[in-house]
């Protein structure tokens, strides 16, 4: 084979692999430089009767509990969970635990990431299979990073009882 002869052959099909390549770098990259730094706490309700809420106020989580009794079953204690952003778990946190922590309760974490819920599948054909969004799943999203989070769920009967209560401030 003569190179001298093939060398337009070779740059035609050279270059839209390397543009393929390009692309493809440019997009994945600089995610593998950039991490989510800080964790953070959220609860579940822990089956169909809750027994009141958390919240955070001056950085410190409170337990709010609901006065109404109920006669099919003993309400239970909402369930908190400390998720670790480098270890991509969670895992169940006793509420006295939670006092040594300050949190900061904002939406979005000190160094710009957020937790959004789900996300459209509308996959190949979006005009004919307009799926819907998944709210048992949960990412964390920012600067061109995408995560699913790998999260722990109390006994909740109902997708959207998530709730995030702060980001960890170390």
């Amino acid at each position: 084979m003569n190179w001298k002869q093939n060398i337009p052959l070779i740059v035609g099909v050279a270059v839209p692999i390397l543009m393929i390549l390009f692309v493809a770098g440019s997009i994945y990259l600089p995610t593998l430089f950039i991490k989510p730094k800080y964790d953070f706490i959220y609860s579940y309700p822990d089956g169909y009767y809750s027994n009141g809420t958390y919240s955070v106020n001056g950085g410190v989580i409170i337990k709010h509990t609901a006065t109404e009794p109920t006669r099919y079953q003993p309400p239970q204690e909402p369930k908190l969970f400390y998720y670790n952003n480098a270890l991509n778990e969670s895992r169940e946190m006793p509420f006295e635990e939670t006092g040594k922590l300050k949190l900061d309760p904002s939406s979005v974490s000190p160094d710009g990431f957020e937790i959004q819920f789900g996300r459209r599948n509308n996959w190949l054909f979006p005009l004919f299979f307009s799926g819907g969004y998944d709210y048992n799943s949960k990412y964390i999203v920012g600067h061109g990073f995408s995560k699913k989070l790998n999260l722990k769920s109390g006994n909740s009967y109902y997708y959207g009882d998530f709730k995030f209560l702060g980001w960890v401030l170390k």
